[in-house]
């Protein structure tokens, strides 16, 4: 790689998207090999899954980032994981991106996660590059996951190349673009269209006119009356095409042994747009304004992170602000990634991506920001875990440990969502499969074992009746003693009332200046309830009488009084306990509708509404106790076929049903609490 900067209009920045398994990495390293920056390789994708992690599963679970050069161009390709747990890389990346490549499989066609990541680029306004892999295999079907790209996303879909396949596999490509034949054999005999392929691609050609000349209107009105564009005027508006989103080109090829995969190089190159072209947030030639894609952490340099840069220039040694927080950073080495490997450069233009290290609190999603400049940006940000664990080290004196690799896990991977109440221990992932790889890298991270227990559900307690109770704190130990005697009566408040305390002493029974010290008590003995030990909220407090003594008498005994004051009223005064519960908003196919409803309702949810959502879609509103939902988001995810999306919020407490009661109290193994809840 050039030490010297790339011109905005001569870089790439390419998302390579697609289902797990469909070749994405393979497709990517041969980019590399035709490029001739690494050679053809075997089993594997040492560039893009070096992480030991990757090797051991055989698929990506992070974004990589390959920077090279191809005829005079710098290319910037990002390597995006497929599987359903692990796209949290994506969202972020999509700002860095100017085109997406989305990688099928021919033998299969499309698959769910492909579909999320249609919607996801769609929502961002990333023009689409799709690019039909293992063209090579006997059960590929060019055909019909054309038909099935058109079906699903209209006529905007148009083939660029159509494959020529014979005995010894995939050995050519109709340009349709051009009208010619590109030999992919290596002989330089490939024959051209004949026959049913030759009527095939003319029928693609006039698809592709069609398409094109919808992003022109003048072009457009001409060829409703009749007039065919001549090619030098279709290829002029194609780039444009692409670039605004009016049309998807659909190219072809077998990434395991290369063959397209210059042809796509070239296409990207050459039809693609550039940072200047592509549609952009930010004027280029503002002040320096760049945003971190994605954090990575590296065993020797520490944590590195991947840089857009949106407007402006970027050097070495320059200083920006993180907009987030307002502290400054410098920005000492620069330099481009490829894999693991790190390629220096003195700076990069607009639009380009750069690398930088040791860069304290700043994280995926930040802003960094020329001195006195403010932007106002919505950076796409992973969607938040539901799949939500308590984690703990297995080994005591490793809890430091953890704490410090949980904060490199949580910096790498944005979709990992910290519990706002918790420890730093409670977490919500995307799934089992999400939890699993990254208690693998905790492990390699720290050497230590870490044990995965069910999240804890936040439980509150009220109480149904009235009571009234005496607290006595009365001890005479010698010298001064101690004496707090308070009379309380308890009565429940509307829900979401919280507490409310009132003093009805007369005739000085307890001085005015303990009083605040029963109160005080009452608070503390109000954060640990008498069924599962959860705090108890909306109770009315009455303090109505009490004794004290002109000696004995203290903070300290009048706190005590209204401890025990509480605690023996609170068990006389019908406690209940209230469970959280969340509200959901669900996306699912049709055909999984009921399906999903009726897991909901096992899950003692209730259905508030459902819509149309258009695509074959249904929308499903409920609501549901957050402990029956720890585990739903892979649930889901599993009835819909991988189709189903999902967004879940806190909402409120109800009284949980008697049954559950009782099963949380055995379960606690608590005999007492189950009388009082009787």
């Amino acid at each position: 790689m050039a030490a010297c900067a790339f011109p905005t209009e001569r870089v790439r920045n390419v998302l390579v998207l697609g289902h797990t398994g469909t070749g994405k990495s393979t497709l990517v390293e041969a980019m590399l090999a035709a490029a001739g920056h690494a050679r053809p390789h075997g089993a594997g994708c040492p560039t893009v899954d070096h992480e030991p992690e990757e090797r051991e599963r055989g698929q990506s679970l992070s974004l990589a980032a390959v920077a090279f050069e191809f005829e005079q161009h710098k290319l910037n390709v990002l390597d995006a994981p497929g599987a359903a747990e692990l796209l949290g890389d994506v969202h972020p990346a999509l700002l860095a991106a100017d085109a997406a490549v989305l990688v099928l499989d021919a033998t299969v066609g499309i698959q769910p996660q492909d579909e999320q990541l249609w919607r996801a680029c769609a929502e961002q306004g990333l023009p689409r590059v799709v690019f039909l892999n293992r063209l090579d295999l006997e059960r590929a079907d060019h055909r019909a996951c054309l038909a099935d790209l058109r079906a699903r996303y209209g006529r905007s879909v148009a083939a660029v190349h159509l494959p020529i396949v014979d005995a010894q596999g995939l050995t050519g490509l109709v340009d349709v673009l051009h009208s010619c034949v590109i030999d992919l054999s290596g002989d330089g005999e490939c024959a051209g269209p004949a026959g049913e392929l030759a009527t095939e691609a003319a029928a693609e050609r006039e698809a592709l006119i069609e398409a094109v000349v919808e992003n022109d209107d003048a072009l457009l009105e001409a060829y409703l009356e009749g007039e065919l564009p001549a090619p030098e005027v279709v290829a002029s508006v194609f780039a444009h095409g692409i670039a605004e989103g009016g049309f998807v080109p659909v190219l072809c090829g077998a990434a395991i042994d290369g063959r397209g995969v210059r042809e796509l190089l070239r296409f990207l190159v050459e039809e693609c747009p550039s940072p200047a072209e592509a549609p952009h947030p930010l004027p280029h030639d503002g002040p320096t304004v760049a945003c971190v894609a994605k954090t990575f952490s590296d065993q020797y340099v520490g944590r590195i992170n991947l840089l857009r840069v949106l407007s402006g220039e970027l050097h070495a040694d320059d200083e920006l602000t993180v907009q987030r927080t307002g502290q400054r950073q410098r920005l000492h080495q620069l330099f481009c990634l490829r894999g693991r490997e790190q390629l220096p450069t003195t700076g990069v233009e607009a639009g380009d991506l750069v690398a930088v290290a040791k860069l304290d609190a700043v994280r995926t999603g930040d802003l960094l920001v020329a001195d006195g400049t403010g932007v106002e940006l919505d950076v796409p940000a992973a969607p938040p875990g539901y799949h939500r664990v308590a984690l703990r080290a297995t080994a005591a004196g490793d809890d430091d440990k953890l704490t410090t690799a949980l904060r490199r896990a949580l910096e790498e991977d944005p979709s990992i969502t910290p519990d706002p109440d918790g420890d730093g221990r409670v977490l919500g992932f995307q799934g089992p499969v999400h939890v699993d790889v990254t208690l693998a890298r905790l492990r390699r991270w720290a050497g230590i074992e870490v044990e995965v227990d069910d999240a804890p559900v936040r439980y509150l307690e009220t109480i149904t009746a009235g009571a009234t109770a005496v607290g006595k704190h009365v001890k005479q130990t010698g010298g001064h003693g101690q004496y707090g005697v308070a009379h309380i009566e308890l009565t429940p408040l509307p829900q979401g009332e919280g507490f409310r305390f009132e003093d009805a002493i007369v005739g000085g029974a307890i001085p005015s200046s303990l009083i605040p010290s029963v109160e005080k008590g009452v608070r503390e003995a109000m954060r640990t309830g008498p069924l599962l030990g959860a705090p108890v909220v909306d109770v009315a407090v009455r303090l109505f009488d009490g004794k004290h003594h002109s000696v004995d008498s203290s903070d300290a005994a009048f706190q005590m009084a209204g401890i025990l004051a509480f605690r023996a009223a609170v068990a006389d005064a019908g406690p209940v306990l209230l469970e959280p519960f969340s509200t959901l908003e669900l996306l699912v196919p049709d055909e999984h509708t009921g399906t999903v409803m009726a897991e909901l309702a096992a899950r003692r949810g209730r259905i508030v509404g459902t819509d149309t959502a258009g695509d074959g879609r249904s929308v499903v509103r409920a609501a549901a106790p957050t402990a029956e939902l720890q585990t739903f988001a892979a649930r889901h995810r599993a009835l819909t076929g991988g189709r189903g999306e999902l967004t879940m919020t806190f909402s409120h407490h109800e009284q949980a049903p008697e049954h559950v009661t009782r099963e949380l109290l055995a379960a606690r193994g608590d005999a007492a609490a189950l009388g009082a809840a009787r």
